[in-house]
């Protein structure tokens, strides 16, 4: 049984332009689940084959419990109509929100007005974490011309930095060398062996190259730059942040906009009557 439906279902979902739209791929009594509906909200990188099994079996227990609850429960109970009325209602609104969004509203966000937000809110964009810029290298204690690694991931020239990045490719067990970037002290600190006693000696010097090592590995750590928690955050830190919350109050403002634009328009016809 289960291997005739999982044939059953590989062909309904890999079948060629042949297959009807609106086919039945699972029924309860007088319901029918189409393959439409199913793959109406798969995600674009979920396996199409797991993501309608466990649809279908979704879809089934609901239709169990549905049938089951009609026993009980009225369906044209005046509250639960309403409720269904409303829902329906605020479906239709949304979806034509989102059309008015993805199609009439501009989603730029100038640098200067991120500028304004972070000066006039520093207070909200205190540092929880240590943050840094820093580049990270791990490799094997038995690497050989160590000193010339540790000259190359403190170095300033381009085409050492080429070599580093070619070296890491080939050799490192784990590298990060974009240091013009912030980045939570964390994302390091989960990468390297190091003692408590260690970890606070990082935060005393910036420009300055760190070497630890365990019984298998070198850690090599350059700390460029760092902010302590508790600090405010650095602009470029929380641009992306504060470029997104000032495109939602955007977007609020714009549905506002319409919102009250219609409103008049329907006082304006005298098609608003309350009674």
């Amino acid at each position: 049984m289960k291997k005739s439906f999982l044939y059953l279902l590989l062909l309904v979902l890999f079948s060629c332009d042949s297959e009807e739209e609106g086919s039945f791929i699972a029924s309860y009594k007088d319901n029918n689940l189409t393959l439409e509906e199913v793959l109406f909200n798969k995600p674009l990188l979920v396996d199409s084959a797991t993501f309608v099994n466990k649809e279908i079996n979704r879809w089934i227990k609901n239709q169990v419990i549905l049938d089951k609850a009609k026993l009980y429960i009225d369906e044209n109970d005046k509250e639960l109509q309403l409720k269904v009325k409303r829902y329906k209602e605020l479906l239709i609104i949304n979806k034509y929100q989102t059309d008015l969004i993805n199609n009439e509203f501009d989603t730029t966000i100038l640098k200067s007005d991120v500028e304004e937000y972070y000066k006039n809110h520093q207070e909200d964009f205190i540092l929880h974490k240590n943050i840094v810029k820093a580049r990270f290298v791990k490799v094997n204690n038995e690497t050989l011309n160590l000193k010339k690694i540790e000259n190359l991931v403190i170095t300033k020239d381009d085409f050492e930095m080429k070599e580093l990045s070619k070296f890491c490719e080939m050799y490192a067990e784990n590298s990060f060398l974009n240091d013009s970037v912030w980045m939570y002290f964390s994302d390091f600190d989960q990468k390297i062996t190091i003692s408590e006693k260690e970890r606070k000696k990082i935060f005393s010097k910036k420009n300055k190259l760190y070497s630890f090592m365990d019984d298998h590995f070198i850690f090599l750590f350059f700390l460029k730059d760092y902010q302590i928690k508790g600090e405010e955050s650095p602009l470029p830190f929380v641009f992306s942040n504060i470029r997104e919350i000032l495109r939602n109050k955007n977007k609020q403002k714009f549905l506002n906009e319409i919102e009250n634009k219609l409103y008049n328009e329907a006082l304006s016809s005298e098609h608003i009557k309350i009674l």
